[in-house]
């Protein structure tokens, strides 16, 4: 039969009737038909099955192979990839008992190699990157295996390719020279748009406009379209400049952003039609790279207004690598202040409520930023009014600098490449180690930012360090 589906009749066709037979089991002939099993094809070509089946079932049972030696064979390969190292002997006779207690009870060969990998897939060896302890308290090297996997991971959220694996087995994955090459070679790969996506969401915190909702009667445009839209801009910037290899401070100083339709009408740009995303110039408009962008904005807001000081702790921690404090107990909230002065602008109304000494400190280092933010609405659309009085975006850095609107902010901002190296250094590590960062990290972060700039504060520069870092090539016990 041809592949595809068959219609089957079974039918009692040679009846027999002799009422007359002497012997009575001969005078009527019947059939009871319990079931009906088809059993085939007997050979079935390799190319009918899915790829996923070839890739995984490399060797079936013949005259030559019995099955034993078959699902050596495939458990063999299966397991190396699965638990991204070498199969030890001891490992691969514990699956093998499976494979060979499926067959006893007269399983395929298929099924009983099914049963066997399920087990594989339910390690620990499998669902955790299991690294080995050092016997000492000393840092030592992680073992290269572990190492295509800590690369591989933090580059693309996945596991080694053959490359890296046969780089391990050789042991040459840790030379300063293989790893520069392999790094540069993975961020080509388009398995590196796992690093803009899960990266840039972590750091920015991106994945956190999922669970933010404006006022609708303020902001009827909001929804969830228009937050993947602003999500995809951002990380459109980061994956162009991370394909084009651009100096990390473009990331805060692009004159060009992306967008479809929706938001390019957001942004008061109306050459922009459709869904496609697609590059637009903003040397015309004010605003200027990723501190600009709506997604942003709108994660720094409350749902019915901005608010100056989240924007400003968001630019502390996220562009300048300081931390704020945390806000002392019992401030009274901006909204009693309001209430008490209703014909003040925002501005005098958040200066005024900030005048207890306690809050005064810290709020001149977030206030002094964010107020150069306030031209962007709660949803990053661009204003020059708000309830009525012109906005003033003059504003001072916490040493002392000044600047009057967004686009000087930003200038300044991207005048201290040293300072935003730092912070990506330290936020970039962090996503790579999956940790937070000790004391003992500071080296590799001044190292990082020494070697970035002398090669122009190019992005790959700075991932090339952090893999070569000590952080990252060692591993050290902790109590």
């Amino acid at each position: 039969m041809k592949k595809g589906d068959h219609e089957l009749d079974v039918a009692f066709e040679n009846d027999f009737y002799d009422p007359e037979a002497e012997d009575p089991k001969r005078r009527d002939r019947n059939m009871y038909l319990k079931y009906v099993e088809i059993i085939g094809p007997e050979k079935v070509p390799d190319s009918a099955y899915p790829a996923s089946h070839r890739m995984i079932v490399t060797a079936t049972p013949s005259d030559k192979l019995a099955p034993e030696q078959a699902a050596l064979q495939v458990m063999k390969k299966f397991t190396d990839r699965a638990f991204r190292r070498p199969v030890t002997d001891q490992e691969l006779t514990r699956y093998l008992k499976i494979f060979e207690l499926a067959q006893s009870r007269n399983e395929t060969y298929e099924r009983s190699l099914q049963i066997a990998i399920q087990a594989v897939l339910v390690s620990p060896e499998f669902l955790f990157r299991i690294e080995n302890k050092p016997d000492s308290n000393n840092a030592v090297a992680v073992e290269n295996f572990a190492l295509a996997s800590r690369i591989s991971y933090f580059l693309w959220s996945s596991m080694p390719d053959e490359e890296l694996f046969e780089l391990a087995k050789s042991g040459k994955l840790n030379q300063d020279e293989v790893l520069t090459k392999q790094v540069k070679r993975m961020l080509l790969d388009p398995k590196a748009k796992a690093l803009t996506e899960n990266f840039v969401g972590q750091w920015l915190g991106l994945r956190q406009l999922n669970e933010i909702s404006p006022d609708p009667d303020l902001f009827p445009e909001f929804n969830k379209e228009l937050v993947r839209d602003m999500q995809q801009e951002t990380e459109l910037l980061f994956a162009n400049i991370l394909e084009r290899d651009l100096s990390l401070t473009e990331l805060l100083t692009a004159d060009y952003t992306f967008v479809n339709e929706k938001l390019a009408k957001l942004y008061g740009i109306d050459s922009v039609k459709g869904s496609k995303f697609q590059q637009v110039s903003l040397k015309d408009k004010p605003r200027r790279g990723l501190i600009s962008h709506a997604g942003i904005l709108t994660l720094t807001s409350f749902p019915n207004r901005t608010s100056p000081v989240k924007r400003g702790e968001w630019v502390l921690e996220n562009i300048l690598a300081q931390d704020p404090p945390p806000a002392p107990p019992s401030v009274p909230s901006l909204e009693e202040t309001q209430a008490s002065n209703p014909n003040l602008s925002f501005r005098e109304q958040l200066v005024l409520h900030q005048k207890d000494p306690i809050c005064s400190s810290c709020h001149k280092l977030m206030d002094g930023i964010g107020f150069g933010l306030q031209n962007y609405d709660a949803i990053g659309r661009w204003r020059e009014k708000e309830g009525g009085h012109p906005i003033d975006s003059r504003g001072d850095l916490p040493d002392g600098k000044s600047f009057d609107g967004p686009l000087e902010l930003i200038e300044i901002l991207g005048q201290r490449p040293d300072e935003f190296t730092r912070c990506l250094s330290e936020k970039m590590l962090t996503y790579a180690l999956g940790r937070g960062l000790q004391w003992y990290d500071r080296c590799t972060i001044d190292d990082s930012i020494m070697a970035t700039r002398d090669d122009e504060y190019r992005i790959s520069r700075l991932i090339v360090e952090i893999v070569k870092s000590p952080a990252f090539r060692k591993q050290q016990v902790t109590h």
